[in-house]
């Protein structure tokens, strides 16, 4: 069974999966031989997924050093950002809510079950991860690529927010109950505690 290659986008979404849950760190080069032969694709798909990467902020061009993954922004740009994802994560919830299905449930479900199991064994970039998907499948579930590609240009400027979430719980199964109530209430269909959650939920 031939596996297929991924294209620039799905590489692109891999690599900042990388980086958003600290398995890349911040002024790590990516080197595009390397990454080629880890994925199997053409140095030219890599270079089209580094220039994604680089234009949502995530990676610095630098010369004769070629893509560094970029530190996060500034505290005082950090506390603009955060909002302003608040914001379009209450818009996206706002386009889906009275639309949400048990498909929509289920690919949350998942999602929870590796955030329990990741806070049990204390994997932080899962857990990491899991938070981002959990999110992530919000955005998508709006259906609008213009709203995923400002939230995914405003959460890779501050990409390490993610982890330090994880480094501040005394007890990591705590993200996972705060996942585990948003999806409750969203089940419920009480919209307005479905945004006050949500809204607290994003700082």
């Amino acid at each position: 069974m031939t596996v297929s290659k991924p294209t620039a986008t799905e590489l692109a979404d891999r690599l900042r999966n990388d980086i958003l849950t600290g398995r890349i760190q911040p002024g790590c080069r990516l080197v595009e031989q390397e990454i080629s032969q880890r994925f199997g694709v053409g140095r030219g798909r890599v270079r089209e997924a580094i220039q994604q990467l680089a234009r949502q902020g995530l990676l610095l061009m630098r010369a004769n050093r070629g893509a560094v993954v970029a530190v996060d922004a500034p505290k005082a740009i950090r506390d603009l950002i955060i909002p302003i994802r608040r914001t379009v994560e209450l818009y996206a919830l706002n386009l889906v809510f009275d639309s949400l299905n048990e498909e929509a449930f289920r690919r949350w479900d998942a999602i929870l079950a590796r955030m329990h199991d990741a806070c049990v064994q204390h994997d932080l970039h899962t857990v990491a991860e899991t938070d981002l998907e959990f999110h992530r499948t919000l955005i998508d579930l709006a259906g609008e690529p213009d709203l995923m590609v400002i939230w995914e240009t405003l959460v890779g400027r501050i990409h390490s927010h993610f982890l330090q979430v994880q480094w501040r719980q005394t007890r990591l199964l705590d993200i996972y109950d705060e996942h585990r109530q948003l999806v409750e209430v969203f089940r419920s269909g009480d919209r307005d505690a479905a945004y006050q959650l949500l809204s607290n939920r994003i700082n």
